[in-house]
């Protein structure tokens, strides 16, 4: 049986890429389980869990040697930890993937799938290029899109010295079931609809008109899995649904599913780097790797209803209080409802 290691295994992304892997490799995952815990990697014989860090050269080397296949999902997932904390959240992103890559050289691996993000077409103070092209020129407005777009350079350059196969996926809004490990820095899906089945009312930044492209974290899992199947060449490819929605149609949707009605807060942008437009051009990756995402938003958000109501009361309770809670902590903006 072949061996795969995810690193980030036990995230959000992560989880469902395991859950794809496990029947037919040897998982063995390395987290550090600050946004999940082992308990919610369902246990496996196909599945091995390691408390650890990317950043740390001999457990890197020594589980690098041993394995066949590495998928990175390894990194900050929200631009609020590096607003909270940018050195750290940037020594994690950057100082984490160059370690992965030196010890793929070391020990002669060949290929890596790994999660850039789709932050890296964003730019300061201009009309957003829609739908966003792998061939567009980039240059990363903050320090999120930054650290990932270094990873990436990085990657190329390991291709063309050493022969290393990267494969990079630029992410768009990732949402879905199991997003209560990640608390307030949960995909917006999740947080609007968690205040509605609470009673409360979302929060909106700006007039709810801004646009994300949504994509299913299981379809977002099955395309990682794809590509570390395939025998693409060195690409970057957008990992997106191929359409936006507004923020007030995610309210409508989860309104209309859960039968009630809806009365967002709307308050000022607070930060000044905000995308207010997100969506993939997805020509590329259907054409190279044969890819098309399968759960429209209405379904995605129907599945977050019913997950959620199958979670534990107590979690349940709690997470109705999310977007409250968290929404706003980490920038600590004094918002209040």
């Amino acid at each position: 049986m072949e061996k795969v290691l995810v690193t980030g295994g036990a995230g959000f992304i992560g989880r469902s890429v395991v859950d794809l892997l496990k029947p037919k490799y040897s998982v063995t995952v390395l987290d550090n389980f600050s946004f999940s815990n082992e308990s919610q990697l369902v246990e496996h014989k196909n599945v091995t869990k390691i408390n650890g860090d990317t950043r740390d050269w001999n457990l890197v080397c020594e589980l690098i040697e041993k394995t066949d296949h590495i998928i990175h999902l390894a990194a900050p997932s929200s631009f609020l930890m590096h607003e909270e904390n940018d050195l750290q959240a940037c020594n994690f992103t950057m100082i984490g993937f160059k370690t992965i890559m030196e010890a793929m050289r070391k020990f002669n691996k060949r290929k890596i799938v790994w999660a850039s993000t789709s932050a890296v077409y964003e730019e300061w103070n201009k009309e957003p290029r829609v739908p966003f092209r792998e061939d567009m020129e980039i240059s990363p407005p903050d320090s999120k899109a930054g650290c990932k777009h270094w990873c990436e350079l990085e990657a190329e350059r390991y291709s063309r010295r050493y022969g290393i196969t990267s494969i990079a996926f630029r992410p768009y809004s990732v949402y879905g079931e199991g997003e209560h490990t990640k608390k307030g820095y949960a995909n917006v899906t999740s947080l609007f609809t968690w205040a509605l089945m609470g009673g409360n009312r979302p929060v909106v930044w700006g007039d709810g008109m801004q646009t994300r492209d949504f994509i299913y974290v299981t379809d977002v899992a099955r395309a990682f899995v794809m590509a570390m199947e395939s025998d693409l060449p060195t690409d970057v490819f957008n990992l997106g649904f191929g359409k936006e929605h507004t923020f007030n149609d995610v309210i409508n949707i989860s309104s209309k599913l859960l039968e009630l009605k809806a009365d967002p807060i709307y308050v000022d942008v607070p930060i000044q780097i905000y995308a207010h437009r997100l969506w993939a051009d997805t020509k590329k990756i259907e054409k190279l790797l044969k890819f098309k995402p399968e759960i429209s938003l209405e379904m995605g958000i129907e599945k977050i209803i019913k997950a959620t109501n199958n979670l534990p009361k107590d979690l349940v309770s709690n997470l109705r209080l999310f977007d409250q809670q968290m929404y706003f902590e980490g920038l600590k903006l004094g918002v209040t409802y």
